[in-house]
């Protein structure tokens, strides 16, 4: 979705100034996570602070609610992941009803508004539909919020000149991963409905979710990160609505549907991510850290629920999957303290909970020395 492609030494239109300063302010609560960048995450946040005021500021100077710019919807999304960053959830959901209803008021969910539109303009509004439909299941997951958009246009089927095919293969990837979980299932999530889903359904939906491994498919690192852990999260969501509904069960010959499948799903995670360097994971922000978390929470639970009588061996789990979160956890200051603080305090108090750890470090993890070189790989840990 390039928003800018181009120098300009023009004075820029309100328009143009509200697109920038969303932007600006992204890229510095991306900084702020960073742990090896000078300087600190302090005068990134600050930074990120004045941007966002800026931009609030430019909007309130023009009438922006009639601005139908394919930019203003861009600054909207911009500014929605700009709050997530800084955990201010309310804002971020409201900015991104704000770039939704914008766009649905100049038609980019319907396939006729394309048909007149310049390859690379029609190009540049289908990826910005698709990426806030993926952004906006993925918020009515994470914070049960109703879904809007409903009607939707094609996929992308062209690439800007300047970029390599795996970008667009990847992009679509991830599409078809969120459209597994149709609005029939968020509703179920959400508690919307009362309609029971049955045992198939749920099956069906986990089959569908066991997505050919990417790691061997010709994509960058940080799509694949996205896409693994995305595909990993979402079978624990399904997972966690049939466990709602009272359909799980010990003896059950399918894995999917017994009480120990987070356990399974916590090692697939950890095998697709632990051949990816860390920078393709905290790209993402925090996001990605918060499905981790989630993961790696209910893994958690598993293991103070069934205790002694899971084997790890059984599920194929060789590595130290507690101290493997918790250190990936703990690669930026800000997913150290939003995440990785939780896990382990839950751990500490839980002794049952250090018991599937075969490291000889397990027992003695604390943040102090979970501070990580922001240079090593998670392979590495």
């Amino acid at each position: 979705m390039p928003a800018l492609r181009e120098l300009t030494f023009r004075p820029l239109e309100l328009s143009e100034k509200n697109l920038v300063y969303s932007l600006c302010a992204l890229t510095s609560t991306h900084m702020s996570g960073k742990i090896n960048f000078v300087p600190g995450p302090e005068i990134w946040d600050a930074a990120a602070h004045f941007f966002l005021n800026e931009c609030i500021s430019v909007r309130q100077s023009y009438d922006f609610v009639e601005d139908k710019s394919f930019s203003a919807i861009s600054s909207s999304y911009f500014l929605s992941t700009a709050f997530f960053e800084l955990n201010q959830n309310r804002k971020s959901w409201y900015y991104l009803r704000e770039a939704l209803t914008m766009g649905q008021d100049i038609g980019f969910h319907d396939e006729s508004t394309y048909r007149d539109l310049p390859t690379e303009e029609a190009l540049c509004r289908r990826r910005t539909f698709w990426i806030l439909y993926v952004t906006e299941r993925s918020f009515a997951i994470l914070r049960n919020k109703p879904l809007t958009l409903s009607k939707t246009p094609r996929f992308p089927n062209t690439l800007h000149e300047y970029e390599a095919p795996e970008i667009h293969s990847g992009f679509l990837q991830l599409i078809n991963t969120y459209n597994v979980l149709d609005s029939a299932f968020v509703d179920t999530w959400n508690e919307c409905t009362q309609a029971r889903t049955s045992i198939a359904t749920y099956s069906a939906l986990q089959a569908r979710l066991k997505i050919h491994h990417p790691i061997s498919m010709a994509l960058i690192s940080t799509q694949k990160a996205d896409i693994l852990v995305t595909q990993q999260w979402l079978r624990l969501i399904v997972w966690q609505s049939s466990m709602r509904q009272g359909l799980l069960s010990s003896v059950s010959s399918d894995e999917t549907m017994t009480f120990h499948y987070p356990f399974m799903i916590a090692h697939s995670l950890l095998s697709a991510i632990s051949c990816l360097p860390i920078t393709a994971v905290d790209v993402h922000g925090m996001g990605i850290f918060e499905k981790i978390f989630e993961i790696a929470n209910t893994m958690l639970d598993v293991i103070q629920a069934c205790g002694p009588r899971i084997e790890r061996a059984q599920y194929g789990v060789f590595q130290d999957p507690l101290s493997f979160f918790i250190r990936t956890l703990s690669v930026t200051p800000r997913s150290r303290k939003q995440y990785a603080t939780l896990l382990l305090e839950k751990a500490s108090i839980k002794p049952e909970l250090t018991r599937l750890s075969i490291s000889p470090l397990a027992g003695s993890l604390t943040l102090k020395n979970l501070s990580l070189e922001g240079q090593e790989t998670v392979e590495s840990m």
